[in-house]
């Protein structure tokens, strides 16, 4: 079972728009078969996803520019914690939130 860890840039629908695999605490090469997947039906392959995105839709409503939790992604009997960092990205001309920064790594 593969980890999911790493750099995904999301829109608001949650489409991969960028992705850096973590590989042993480091960003390397890109994927560019998750491009344009749906990171939380087709990407995310852990069962709580939906707390997930939860947790990521709350930050994009908030105000605040960049977070930081610990999450635990759950495969059936096995789980693993990750560091989640968000940090939002605007539309230079009108302060919309753009997309999402999500880093998953290790922790």
């Amino acid at each position: 079972m593969q980890k999911l860890l790493g750099l995904f840039e999301l829109d608001e629908a949650g489409k991969v728009l960028y992705y850096r695999k973590d590989v042993a605490g480091e960003l390397s090469g890109t994927s560019p078969d998750i491009v344009g997947h749906d990171f939380y039906n087709e990407v995310a392959s852990f069962e709580n996803v939906e707390e997930f995105r939860r947790c990521v839709a709350e930050f994009t409503r908030s105000a605040t520019a960049a977070d930081s939790f610990d999450f635990e992604c759950r495969y059936g009997s096995y789980a693993h914690w990750v560091k989640v960092l968000l940090a939002r990205i605007y539309e230079s001309e009108n302060r919309n939130t753009k997309s999402v920064l999500v880093y998953l790594k290790r922790k």
